[in-house]
């Protein structure tokens, strides 16, 4: 079940990754969903901004290394299912922003990345562990 939430207005939408217990890691099927809502977003014409942000205390802790340690979670799926919110952030004509309100990390540093702007709190935290976690940066 994907762990996120949308407020659509009439001039922008807000995608919340929704996962504060797993400070917003993200699984295959929240991928996918962040995935189909970005390009949603950007081909409503009324929208004028896409705000990607996270459910307290975190922006996103970056994969769900739970599900990457068990077998749940192939990168070799993201693409297979059309799950590369990375590379569909750096791909669209509606400008993003970051609404950074805590922890930002290795694949949550690079959502940050990706989009058109960040607007980081006093909370906000930013940290890139690929080396710790074995994984090469390839999104950001």
């Amino acid at each position: 079940m994907p762990r996120l939430t949308i407020d659509r207005q009439p001039d922008r939408v807000t995608l919340r990754l929704d996962a504060p217990d797993r400070r917003n890691a993200l699984d295959l099927d929240t991928m996918a969903a962040l995935v189909r809502e970005l390009r949603a977003a950007d081909a409503d014409e009324d929208v004028r901004a896409i705000v990607l942000t996270g459910a307290d205390p975190a922006f996103c802790a970056g994969l769900d290394l739970e599900e990457v340690s068990a077998g749940r979670l192939d990168l070799t799926e993201v693409e297979a299912r059309d799950a590369d919110a990375w590379q569909v952030l750096q791909m669209l004509s509606t400008p993003t922003i970051a609404a950074v309100n805590g922890a930002a990390v290795t694949g949550g540093l690079e959502l940050v990345l990706c989009c058109d702007l960040a607007i980081a709190s006093e909370q906000a935290r930013f940290a890139d562990t690929h080396t710790l976690v074995g994984l090469v940066p390839g999104w950001g």
